[in-house]
């Protein structure tokens, strides 16, 4: 995994682009980017105390959050071209959303419903974390 490009937002986060990229033929390769970044958790995201400390329990004091593009098969002498259209297409679709002022909010509020939607998903974290 290596570091590729980092993208600065309006909003105050950086993206980073990873290339993920395996061979898995003599001329083919899987081509595969990452674009992850880091918010802090705010208690002001929250309406109560305990939605806070849930989150918070869990993920700790910063929300990742992680985006992943593939594209199998590539020829090997495509895998920049192609490497560059996933970028693209990842700006093009998704860093409006990103750089918006509300996103750490949304973030931080999609990861608490997760957790009350689906608690069983976090039950085995919750106990590692109080053992």
């Amino acid at each position: 995994m290596s570091k590729i490009e980092e993208i600065y937002l309006a909003n105050g986060l950086k993206l980073n682009v990873f290339d993920l990229s395996r061979q898995i033929a003599d001329d083919t390769v899987k081509v595969e980017i990452s674009i992850q970044t880091e918010i802090d958790l705010e208690k002001s995201y929250f309406s109560c105390p305990q939605d806070y400390n849930c989150v918070k329990s869990i993920f700790g004091d910063k929300l990742t959050y992680e985006h992943k593009m593939e594209k199998s098969f590539v020829f090997l002498e495509n895998q920049e071209s192609v490497r560059e259209e996933l970028i693209n297409t990842f700006k093009n679709n998704s860093l409006n959303y990103l750089a918006s002022e509300n996103f750490p909010l949304k973030l931080a509020l999609s990861r608490l419903k997760d957790i009350k939607n689906n608690p069983y998903k976090y039950n085995k974290i919750k106990r590692k974390l109080e053992t």
